[in-house]
């Protein structure tokens, strides 16, 4: 049957879809009690019919692998970051299943990461999991990459009695931020400098940041690595912001460097003679 939860017309994300399947979703809506094929990670349900857990229907949940037992491992897809942890087991006859965009699933994987990491160190394993799958959803998203950066280094550290394991999790945090810091490490004007990345506190601000720093040729090293350019990530404008080394106040990036930024890697501003993007 088909459920009146959602009769909007959006992509489902789900691997195993077929073309008729997708056809008869994109126009008629949700499915109710989808075939047990259907239950893989990463798939978006609303649940309906619950008795024991009534406050749980229309509420979407998150499927965190296949059927066992006849039932779903399903955990409460949070609406905002700071919502509790809720993890239940569901028959499909409970299920619907909706027409969900990557994007909107990827949200929703990052909420329950942040959910899981606030339960504690003993779901640090289950936040790293959600923000893979987050991140498989929407490769790329730069708070996506800012908060399992975070994730990684605090396991890193509470992982430190098993140095292989320790060194696997810093090397992490340190690929996701290559990429997160890539629009500026990649400017032309950038190019052959050492460049430092990593977590740190920042002048002018109050919590530490994720910060890129251009360092600065001295003849002597100093107590502490100064920058001729630094960068750190704003987690409230998703966006990269140059600062002052000194103060942290916001520069005014150039035209050039503003509109490398948003092309990205591999895509550099050239101007003709006449000053025209080419």
């Amino acid at each position: 049957g088909v459920c009146s939860f959602c009769r909007t017309v959006r992509r489902v994300y789900m691997p195993t879809i077929t073309a008729v399947d997708f056809e008869r979703w994109r126009t008629q809506g949700c499915v109710l009690d989808p075939p047990d094929e259907s239950f893989v990670r990463g798939v978006m349900v609303i649940l309906h019919g619950l008795v024991s857990k009534p406050e749980l229907n229309g509420r979407h949940g998150l499927v965190l692998g296949p059927l066992a037992s006849g039932r779903a491992p399903v955990a409460i897809a949070p609406v905002q970051d700071t919502e509790h942890l809720i993890q239940i087991s569901v028959k499909p006859a409970n299920c619907a299943l909706p027409p969900e965009p990557p994007d909107r699933l990827a949200t929703a994987w990052n909420n329950l990461a942040l959910a899981y990491k606030r339960a504690g160190a003993s779901a640090y394993d289950q936040a790293a999991a959600a923000y893979e799958t987050a991140l498989k959803l929407q490769p790329g998203k730069p708070n996506f990459m800012a908060n399992y950066i975070k994730l990684c280094l605090v396991m890193a550290g509470e992982r430190r009695g098993d140095p292989e394991v320790a060194q696997a999790l810093q090397e992490k945090a340190g690929k996701y931020l290559s990429k997160l810091f890539r629009p500026v490490t990649t400017l032309p004007e950038n190019r052959g400098l050492d460049c430092n990345l990593g977590i740190d506190f920042v002048p002018g601000y109050s919590q530490r940041m994720l910060t890129a720093g251009v360092v600065n040729s001295v003849d002597a090293q100093p107590a502490r690595t100064t920058y001729a350019r630094q960068w750190v990530y704003d987690p409230q404008r998703e966006a990269l912001q140059e600062i002052n080394p000194g103060d942290g106040k916001p520069l005014t990036m150039s035209a050039e460097a503003r509109e490398a930024i948003s092309r990205g890697h591999g895509t550099h501003v050239q101007r003709n003679e006449r000053g025209e993007t080419v």
